[in-house]
């Protein structure tokens, strides 16, 4: 075949094929604004329903573990309190601070986690975060608890020693100074703050007969054991139509114990005063004997002078006495006016004691026992004036 024939079968094929190709279709969108347009975002994934994915599981072939799901964070961080130091200043005296310090820790060591419980020193004064942060590294605890007290005011504080900064805090006003009641307080603001549940004690108050007990405005027995929360509660006795109220402290441990005597009752006929016997002031005269020689008749001699003293002394024991009555009436009246100024306070101020009514409460039941004394006194006096009126 010669080279002509060849070309032209090349071209004869050639030609239909390409007129079978389609031409090339321009875009519909320019270049640029396909450069521009953002790409769609992919829609998250659908929650599923707790119960859905609960079926999921189930549904997982045997022999397959289910996917773990992730860990869930705790709702509050976490706090160490392995090791904690307790620490007490303020214008409290040695022995009631000490008792506090011991109170604290007792509250302490009822808080969960909490292994080991000691006393802090630290110089005085010691009032800033730096000075407790220091006693606390020193013996190499994780918190300290700064209990302080002035101006009737306990404050109670918890120092995280590694951060080095106050995390909780509690306080209370009008805190007597007395070692009890200090400690009630301390305890309860500890326990508030640590324990969760909270903390309790025993309350006993032992009573003689003819006492009637309340606390906290609900009747007690003399020797009943009852478990109430730690702090100073309200405690009413009532001796026959004398009623007090008195501030019972409540401890973790070591609480105080409370003991109320019977009131003790005047008798009706008191015995009567020792009789002294006493020397007469005019010795008694003898008449001269009458001479032998002449009988002259003499006159009698005049009587002896009566013993009027006594009955002096007895007008003046009787008078005596009605003074103390009177004096001892005065201060019935003033107890029985400053226990119910207290009781009105404590009350109307949400069932705590104020300064100013604890002042009541004392001057209240210290009256009280002075009219006892005086009324007792008055009634002696009275029977020895009767005596010395009468008797002699």
């Amino acid at each position: 075949m010669n080279p002509r024939s060849l070309c032209a079968i090349v071209l004869a094929l050639a030609l239909p094929a390409l007129g079978q190709t389609e031409p090339q279709l321009e875009p519909l969108v320019p270049p640029s604004v396909q450069k521009n347009k953002k790409k769609p975002r992919r829609k998250p994934p659908e929650k599923k329903a707790p119960s859905e994915q609960a079926q999921a599981l189930d549904a997982a072939p045997q022999g397959q573990e289910p996917s773990a799901l992730p860990p869930l964070a705790p709702l509050t961080s976490s706090r160490r309190l392995d090791a904690v130091g307790v620490l007490v200043l303020g214008a409290l005296p040695d022995e009631a601070a000490a008792r506090v310090g011991n109170g604290i820790r007792a509250a302490v060591k009822l808080a969960p986690g909490v292994k080991e419980v000691s006393g802090l020193d630290a110089p005085h004064p010691c009032a800033d975060k730096a000075c407790w942060v220091t006693a606390g590294v020193a013996r190499s605890v994780h918190h300290v608890v700064v209990a302080t007290y002035a101006a009737r005011a306990l404050k109670i504080r918890l120092v995280d020693v590694k951060a080095r900064k106050i995390v909780q805090k509690a306080s209370r006003r009008d805190v007597s100074s007395d070692a009890a009641e200090a400690t009630a307080w301390a305890e309860a603001l500890v326990c508030k703050l640590l324990v969760p549940a909270g903390c309790t004690g025993e309350a006993v108050v032992q009573g003689g007969e003819g006492i009637a007990l309340q606390l906290d405005g609900v009747p007690l027995a003399p020797g009943e054991k009852r478990l109430v929360p730690v702090g100073v509660h309200v405690l009413r006795v009532k001796e026959g139509a004398r009623e007090s109220v008195r501030p019972l402290p409540v401890l973790v441990e070591e609480a105080p114990a409370v003991t109320i005597a019977a009131p003790k009752v005047a008798s009706a006929t008191p015995p009567p005063a020792p009789v002294v016997p006493i020397a007469p002031l005019v010795a008694p005269v003898t008449p001269p004997p009458a001479p032998q020689a002449a009988a002259v008749e003499t006159e009698p001699l005049p009587p002896a002078p009566s013993r009027k003293w006594t009955r002096t002394a007895g007008y003046a024991a009787v008078g005596a006495a009605v003074v103390g009555a009177g004096v001892g009436a005065y201060f019935g009246a003033k107890s029985r006016s400053d226990l119910n100024d207290a009781e009105s306070t404590y009350r109307a101020n949400g069932n705590a004691y104020t300064p100013a009514s604890l002042d009541k409460l004392r001057s209240g039941n210290s009256a009280g026992h002075t009219a006892n004394a005086l009324f007792i006194a008055s009634g002696i006096l009275v029977a020895a004036g009767v005596a010395l009126t009468f008797a002699f």
